[in-house]
């Protein structure tokens, strides 16, 4: 496994990371779990491939070496239920018994991803997905921060007069969405997490190439050198529904959402507003996190 260093850290150990340092930490650890996933690392543009998709359940368990356990976790607020939760410590976790209509405790132990029964039978395997890979980032990158006396048993939920950092728990709006203007240093892991999980389901080196492979082998004529440029708004153009078909394709073949692969086309300077300063912010993002094939 590789293990995370990180050289700078907040007061409360979150670690100080940019998002490219992230997606080099997360590339690697995918190339140590799966390297026939590079094979087609080097190929050029021209080359059409089908990228392999990750199973973030066989990464949890055979390379995290973590239990995944799905519960009705307990949450005072239904309409943001707890989606996930990344399990540091030996720990009681309250979740609802259905059976007796009740509530009652569980005991868990270190190294376990929690996933609420709502994420996984929600009708949203892109969702359930990113959610176990965004606990699985908590798990391996923020464990200055929530591990504790291995002695003790803890409590969540606020039961517990100890420790109130004791486990990533993490609601539902808070997976694949990060805040705007992050400030706390909640805000900052669960951005963090969020960037991991989303660099090992379209890994750069993989998700850059087969996004150009698309546009050189189909779309070439709507788009400009090897750089989406679009508005994000229908104007009922065939460029503005090619944009969207690869959006698709691109969501389908990684196995994510929409709005996932969209984030991910703007993080990786594959799209941009047709100003002039967005486009030159938008072709150094793409060298940059092109950089990361040699890695």
């Amino acid at each position: 496994m590789i293990r995370f260093s990180c050289s700078r850290t907040s007061e409360d150990n979150t670690p100080v990371l940019r998002d490219i340092d992230i997606a080099r930490y997360a590339q690697s650890v995918l190339y140590d779990y799966r390297p026939e996933f590079f094979r087609y690392m080097g190929y050029g543009e021209e080359d059409y491939y089908e990228p392999e998709l990750l199973d973030p359940y066989d990464f949890a368990e055979k390379y995290l070496d973590a239990a995944v356990d799905v519960q009705d976790i307990y949450t005072d607020r239904p309409e943001d239920f707890i989606a996930g939760a990344a399990v540091f410590n030996l720990q009681r976790v309250k979740v609802f018994d259905k059976a007796n209509m009740s509530t009652e405790e569980i005991l868990v132990p270190p190294n376990t991803i929690l996933l609420d029964t709502r994420t996984v039978h929600g009708g949203s395997k892109t969702f359930e997905n990113f959610t176990l890979m965004h606990e699985a980032g908590h798990l391996l990158m923020h464990q200055a921060v929530y591990k504790k006396d291995p002695e003790r048993i803890f409590y969540v939920q606020g039961t517990d007069p100890g420790p109130a950092d004791i486990s990533a728990l993490c609601r539902r709006s808070s997976i694949g969405r990060s805040k705007g203007k992050l400030q706390t240093g909640e805000d900052f892991r669960e951005h963090q997490a969020n960037t991991f999980a989303a660099c090992m389901l379209m890994p750069p080196a993989l998700f850059i190439p087969y996004v150009q492979s698309i546009m050189n082998t189909h779309v070439r004529e709507y788009f400009d050198d090897d750089l989406m440029i679009t508005h994000t708004v229908n104007d009922g153009s065939s460029r503005y529904w090619r944009y969207r078909d690869i959006v698709k394709l691109t969501a389908e073949r990684f196995g994510v959402s929409r709005s996932a692969a969209e984030v991910q086309l703007s993080k990786y300077g594959l799209l941009a507003w047709p100003e002039e300063k967005e486009v030159y912010e938008a072709r150094r993002r793409l060298k940059m996190y092109k950089s990361l094939w040699k890695c």
